[in-house]
């Protein structure tokens, strides 16, 4: 095994190790603030923000949609599928009511992982089919927004302004979300002319990718399933 490799082989590890050690706390994605249904309503967007920066899944996930895309305009079409993915869900699923086990569905969520690093090493071969990719990314879009929503009704919301605090909600999700990709984008730059052999390092982060998805859920749906 190369150097690289080793290397994205062992981050992926320690993140499924990393996983497995954590309290719950830091499974809550900066939402463990406790219910409260007379919260503010702006206050949602805030929260929205944290629940985006303190998401390691949804951060892993957008990274790797970008990595896999290759350029900025692919980028931003299967980012815009994630959005509306999740978005959809989030309205729907919290206005229903719907209530799902919440480490379950970050369970399915680290799974997304695993498709993003499959295809991202099965592109480097083949060249893939875009619109299939555009297809599992609107698709675990909407998984995405389910976990959103589950954590957002944890929080505690009012019979009244249900609509506006979760549109806030979302308006902070996004935000966070620009706020990752800018940060993702600067260090892809930064750091992409400096590698000496992009394909195979992209393969092999596609690899620590999908390790870490794999860990990640296995981590998170065991304890859930007893």
């Amino acid at each position: 095994m190369s150097t690289r490799a080793g290397i994205t082989s062992g981050i992926a590890a320690l993140a499924g190790v990393a996983l497995l050690l954590a309290p719950a706390s830091a499974l809550a994605h900066g939402l463990d603030v406790g219910a409260d249904p007379n919260r503010p309503a702006v206050d949602y967007v805030g929260l929205g923000i944290r629940h985006m920066l303190g998401g390691w899944d949804h951060l892993l996930f957008i990274a790797g949609v970008v990595l896999l895309a290759g350029g900025l305009r692919s980028a931003a079409k299967l980012v815009s599928l994630f959005v509306a993915g999740h978005s959809l869900t989030l309205l729907v699923a919290t206005l229903a009511g719907w209530q799902l086990n919440a480490e379950l569905v970050d369970a399915v969520i680290a799974l997304s992982l695993v498709y993003v690093g499959v295809v991202g090493i099965r592109r480097g071969r083949t060249g893939g089919e875009m619109r299939l990719v555009g297809a599992g990314v609107f698709a675990f879009g909407l998984v995405h927004g389910l976990g959103l929503s589950t954590r957002l009704q944890h929080l505690g919301l009012p019979d009244d302004g249900l609509v506006e605090r979760i549109v806030l909600f979302n308006v902070g999700v996004e935000v966070g979300q620009l706020i990752a990709l800018a940060v993702i984008v600067g260090i892809g730059t930064v750091i992409g002319g400096r590698l000496g052999n992009p394909r195979e390092l992209r393969r092999n982060m596609f690899r620590a990718l999908a390790a870490s998805g794999l860990l990640a859920a296995a981590a998170l749906a065991l304890p859930a399933a007893f």
